[in-house]
């Protein structure tokens, strides 16, 4: 059975369904269209056991937790043509999920990383606001492989509510929450991410 702690077994599934995607799990999403590495991601956990998959969610939400920082946040505002927002980030962070373990774990240590992603590439060289990295499907991929699984809607929601209580937040990191409109501090904080996008477009508003 998968731990909640199994981070390897987590990102195995994850590739998993990165390959099975195909080239699709290394570009950026197209705007209304289906996230072909989340759905692929619903076809691996329909194979796991109900509690593996509860505690494959479980770990996802530790996994995005731990980029819960400004700088990610930022990144996402400029990526993601100007938006932020609570839903939004998460989606955001779910998306670097998408992106394997190796360009994920990049950003954890160092966000402007997505600089060389060839994603983040055709999100800055695109003419409009069409393009993504943000992924709400996989947020919901451990919901849909359960009811997959059951044939019932509510039935993930009812496990997680039983299952263990999640871990307590830690403390927020102290972090300076720089002015996401000054160029100046893209060019010092985020520099690669700047290059790439203030190139093609100002900062947005």
């Amino acid at each position: 059975m998968l731990s909640a702690v199994d981070v390897n077994g987590f990102w195995e599934i994850v590739e998993r369904a990165r390959g099975a995607a195909g080239p699709a799990a290394d570009r950026a999403k197209d705007d209304g269209q289906p996230s072909e590495v989340a759905e692929a991601l619903v076809t691996e956990l329909a194979r796991l056991t109900l509690p593996e998959i509860v505690a494959f969610d479980r770990v996802l939400s530790d996994v995005i937790d731990g980029i819960d920082t400004w700088d990610v946040a930022a990144a996402c505002w400029i990526i993601e043509h100007g938006f932020l927002s609570d839903d939004g980030f998460s989606d955001f962070r779910a998306g670097l999920v998408g992106l394997g373990r190796g360009a994920f774990e990049a950003v954890a240590t160092d966000p402007d990383t997505l600089a060389g992603n060839p994603a983040v590439a055709e999100i800055a060289a695109s003419a409009d606001d069409k393009l993504w990295i943000g992924d709400e499907e996989l947020l919901f991929a451990a919901q849909k492989a359960y009811e997959r699984r059951t044939g019932d809607s509510d039935a993930f929601w009812e496990a997680v509510e039983v299952g263990p209580a999640p871990q307590a937040d830690g403390p927020e990191p102290e972090e300076e929450r720089w002015d996401l409109h000054d160029a100046t501090e893209w060019r010092t904080r985020l520099p690669g991410l700047a290059g790439l996008f203030l190139a093609v477009r100002r900062v947005p508003d």
